[in-house]
């Protein structure tokens, strides 16, 4: 069991656009996680492979085709680790898919940290974990940064709705956590990569509304928590 109230952005985008019984069975799966079942790992060599992409600048699929060949070369004997490897080999190809719509907005990409720090409302921890921060030049030298987020499940794909929830906090992210002084948060950079429907939704400017939702729904995350 886990004691305090913590989701991932893109389950608690999820989670805002769900109604009251998908919202506790979200909840329900955070507070008691499957011991035998990580999500994190479970597209950890697609995740792998996406982000040394974009790290890379985006020009050059040899990272995706290597892993999948890799992948397809595994004779796994249990059925679970099957899955999971099946699972990241339509991760890498759905990916493959969506090359021409990724940009990069003329920005230099980096790898996100691997222990990052989480936004926090009302005593819920957020993890947002975006995986290619970038930093690039805007008129008149203005510096810009920002951040792209990836999401790998196919059970619960993004829509606009969704990931414009996503896009605001990872914007509310770098502001709190990676801008430095005279780095502005470029919401054209906060894109919301969707591998399961291969679409790429473009960062929202609109962030405000969105984050008062994320609160007041963090909000009721503590209340219910206890309860589940």
């Amino acid at each position: 069991m886990v004691s305090k109230p913590n989701i991932s952005v893109n389950k608690l985008a999820e989670y805002i656009a769900s109604k009251a019984a998908r919202q506790r069975a979200i909840l329900a799966q955070r507070k008691y996680p499957d011991p035998d079942f990580n999500v994190g790992m479970y597209h950890k060599e697609a995740a792998e492979a996406v982000a040394k992409y974009l790290a890379d600048g985006a020009d050059d699929p040899t990272p995706i085709l290597n892993q999948a060949k890799g992948l397809e070369q595994l004779t796994p004997t249990k059925v679970g680790t099957a899955r999971r490897i099946n699972a990241n080999l339509d991760a890498l190809d759905r990916f493959a898919g969506m090359l021409d719509k990724i940009t990069l907005c003329g920005a230099t990409p980096e790898h996100g940290t691997h222990n990052p720090p989480k936004l926090v409302y009302h005593g819920v921890n957020i993890s947002v974990r975006p995986e290619i921060i970038l930093r690039g030049k805007g008129p008149k030298g203005k510096s810009y940064v920002g951040a792209l987020k990836c999401h790998f499940s196919s059970s619960h794909p993004h829509g606009a709705e969704t990931a414009g929830y996503v896009s605001a906090a990872v914007q509310e992210y770098c502001r709190q956590f990676i801008a430095t002084d005279g780095e502005v948060v470029n919401a054209e950079y906060c894109q919301v990569l969707d591998i399961a429907s291969g679409t790429v939704f473009p960062g929202v400017k609109a962030t405000l509304q969105r984050l008062k939702d994320i609160e007041a729904e963090c909000m009721n995350i503590a209340a219910l928590w206890a309860s589940i």
